[in-house]
């Protein structure tokens, strides 16, 4: 009797531990599948050249890499930030300058790395006789959206020449594409466009630029555009808001390394106007060295350029705002 007991009681233990072995490597299973398990996110892009680091991530796979599955969301400033204010964007790229008036308004979005230098040209008719920024005091300067980015660089220019940019000048809206055309009419005397608009009126003969943000002193060094994150993003599933970070800046370094490459990407896949020349040589001329640090620099540099200029709240504290603007990632160097 003893001895069945004895028995009875390893075939128990036996199963005991086999059960115990078996949930383990259940839980094991489970666990790789759930860490490996493909993320879907949505990257949201505007069309302008510079945003090629979005486009060689999505094309060279460098989203699959970090085990992202991608929905490309094109808008315009407004539709881009309705969309990251709902959760239908989840990452995208843009200057500092056009996003963080949104932080301060609420805007539930951060700041997680620098991509490139430039991206900003300020351009006149082909026979002006403006030569400098010290002449355009009285005149009207055209841009695609009040307190967006290229406005603000040119306000940051006229206030270098003690030109007021809120009394001094007019500003006048309209969409990128049409930018060029109003500036053709003489509806507006100067416009600040992104790239590729404005190298294309350039090559074209229609226009000349006074300033260009890529080559000239005194921003040419310093970081517009950086990734832009959703919050929400960054709370819930803060490894996926890193993945997606390093697959921009993957793509950063790529298209510094080959410029004509994702250029022709740009072109062929419709991403951007323009031929593959125009876009490869604009892009030739960015400085693509994606950078943690330097993303933080340029926020705290041009949230207190910004206070100064009038464009935040009198009771906004810009460190602050700097501060809390930019999330640095686990994982994100």
């Amino acid at each position: 009797m003893k001895k069945s007991r004895i028995f009875i009681s390893s075939i128990l233990t036996v199963a005991l531990a086999f059960s115990l072995t078996g949930c383990n490597s259940q839980d094991k299973i489970s666990s790789k599948d759930s860490t490996n398990k493909v993320k879907k996110i949505n990257v949201g892009y505007f069309g302008n050249t510079c945003e090629a680091p979005i486009f060689a991530a999505y094309e060279k796979g460098f989203f699959k890499e970090e085990g992202l599955e991608v929905e490309m969301v094109k808008g315009d400033a407004n539709t881009l930030k309705d969309g990251l204010a709902t959760g239908k964007v989840d990452i995208t790229d843009g200057l500092v300058m056009q996003w963080l008036k949104p932080i301060e308004s609420g805007l539930d979005i951060k700041f997680t790395a620098g991509l490139h230098t430039g991206c900003i040209q300020v351009l006149i008719p082909t026979n002006s006789n403006i030569k400098s920024f010290k002449e355009l005091k009285g005149k009207k300067i055209g841009v695609s959206a009040i307190g967006g980015g290229a406005m603000i660089l040119a306000a940051r220019l006229l206030t270098l020449e003690g030109i007021d940019s809120q009394k001094d000048v007019e500003w006048k809206v309209f969409p990128n594409s049409e930018l060029p055309i109003a500036l053709e009419k003489g509806e507006v005397d100067v416009i600040s466009v992104s790239d590729p608009f404005a190298q294309i009126q350039i090559n074209s003969g229609k226009a000349k630029s006074v300033y260009n943000s890529a080559t000239d002193a005194p921003f040419k060094d310093e970081y517009c555009c950086l990734t832009v994150v959703n919050g929400k993003l960054i709370e819930k599933d803060p490894e996926a808001a890193a993945a997606a970070t390093r697959a921009i800046m993957k793509g950063a370094k790529y298209v510094s390394e080959n410029p004509k490459e994702v250029a022709k990407i740009e072109v062929e896949k419709k991403y951007v106007p323009g031929d593959i020349d125009v876009n490869a040589s604009i892009l030739a001329s960015y400085n693509y060295i994606p950078s943690v640090n330097g993303g933080v620099d340029a926020v705290n540099a041009l949230s207190k350029e910004m206070k100064k200029l009038g464009l935040l709240d009198n009771n906004t504290d810009a460190e602050a705002l700097a501060k809390s603007s930019f999330a640095k990632l686990k994982g994100v160097n």
